[in-house]
């Protein structure tokens, strides 16, 4: 392939993506069964060509420079539609089985509820589900693809972010104190649902920089799961991410009394092996969860 008079080495392509995405040649090599030799030597060949180095000057870490990064996300997406398409061909592409694990709020709340559109596009295909909050590669089971959350320590393993999370408070539409937006100083009238032991409402009241307020009542409960479902019943307000209460704020059963005030809390990640271990039916998952996300984001957002 040539770029203006140069030649593009195509077969640097994959080594400069496994680099990129582990930021380690040793990995990158390990996972790609080369020498760490090899993988340098591909990284500095594609940058030959291009005329502009890939990764910034760093002798504690590698670093991606912003040209790297752009080239990154093409060659990923450019790697999918091969092995994806290469996919197709076969005769029996989604005739087998796919096996899922996910953390249990996410899996209930956001997956369930949508994964019969996923089952509809391939009939043929055996679907298993598995909850799980392994954090670390050791601590998932052995399955095609993983949903994980606030994680990345997965060496060797191809790891996609899906999304970022907001977090905000909700509660049930006849539980707002007077005239939205309230101010963080009514929550001494109210009951506070807690998911934890207090810590992700106190992250709230110093992300808008208010004094935290001792409520009238609080409540603890295990999980995402149980206090969205207070919060909807009008016992109280919960913190919701936008992405286990999506259906909730899209059919009004929770809305946000204090308008956009929010704040980062992690994301979710979606984990495959390499692209060369793949299997066809965990790369129509990714693709299916990344436009479903999508879609959640842009419902929540209208």
């Amino acid at each position: 392939m040539r770029i203006g008079s140069k030649h593009l080495p195509l077969k640097s392509l994959q080594g400069f993506e496994a680099t990129g995405r582990l930021l380690n040649m040793r990995h990158a090599a390990e996972e790609l069964n080369l020498t760490q030799s090899a993988i340098s030597h591909q990284v500095r060949s594609l940058e030959r060509a291009l005329g502009r180095p890939l990764f910034a000057e760093n002798r504690r870490r590698l670093v991606l420079t912003p040209d790297g990064e752009r080239l990154l996300g093409a060659v990923q997406q450019g790697l999918e539609l091969i092995a994806a398409a290469a996919a197709q061909v076969r005769e029996d592409t989604f005739s087998s089985s796919l096996s899922v694990s996910a953390p249990p709020a996410f899996a209930s709340q956001w997956l369930v509820p949508r994964l019969p559109r996923f089952l509809d596009l391939f009939p043929d295909l055996t679907y298993s589900l598995i909850p799980t909050s392994g954090n670390s590669l050791k601590d998932l089971p052995r399955v095609d693809a993983s949903i994980v959350f606030n994680s990345a320590q997965f060496p060797g393993m191809r790891v996609e972010a899906l999304t970022q999370l907001d977090m905000f408070p909700v509660c049930a539409p006849n539980s707002v104190l007077g005239t939205a937006p309230m101010a963080p100083e009514d929550l001494r009238r109210v009951t506070l649902i807690h998911e934890d032991q207090g810590e992700i409402w106190a992250r709230w009241f110093a992300a808008v920089g208010a004094d935290q307020t001792e409520p009238r009542r609080n409540i603890f409960v295990s999980g995402t799961q149980a206090a969205l479902a207070l919060a909807v019943a009008g016992v109280g307000y919960a913190i919701d991410d936008g992405i286990m209460g999506a259906k909730a704020l899209a059919d009004r059963s929770l809305v946000r009394p204090f308008g956009q005030r929010t704040f980062a809390f992690g994301s979710y990640s979606i984990v495959t092996p390499p692209l060369e271990r793949v299997t066809p039916a965990a790369l129509a998952f990714t693709d299916w969860v990344r436009q479903e996300i999508s879609e959640t984001i842009r419902v929540r957002s209208s």
